[in-house]
């Protein structure tokens, strides 16, 4: 996944320190919905970039999550093995929400490009 959004990102001319941003952002919620929606389930990730902006979706069939609103100062636990991935990709991109539904979750991140 990773591998594949960096090219196509590359592709579309995206600055570099953007890409890397962007991939990490993807590469925690395509992680989460490993770890959390379940090892059998198929796990979509699209991307698209239009001129101001990188979108990146990570859908799962999953029963989801609420993202609750997180205080932007606060930092995880640094000891704890896990729990800091919604907190990179909040400080990652401009926008992130989750839908969550019968269908499963859709974590939804966009990067502004300027």
């Amino acid at each position: 996944m990773r591998k594949t959004l960096r090219a196509y990102l590359a592709q579309q001319d995206v600055a570099d320190g953007i890409v890397y941003q962007v991939v990490l952002a993807a590469d925690e919620a395509f992680t989460n919905a490993v770890t959390h929606a379940g090892s059998d389930d198929v796990i979509r990730v699209s991307a698209c970039v239009s001129e101001d902006a990188a979108l990146v979706e990570v859908h799962d069939a999953g029963g989801g999550f609420s993202l609750a609103a997180s205080d932007p100062e606060a930092v995880p636990d640094l000891r704890r093995p896990s729990g800091r991935g919604v907190f990179l990709i909040e400080h990652l991109m401009d926008e992130v929400s989750v839908e969550s539904g019968r269908c499963g979750t859709t974590v939804r991140m966009v990067r502004r490009l300027a």
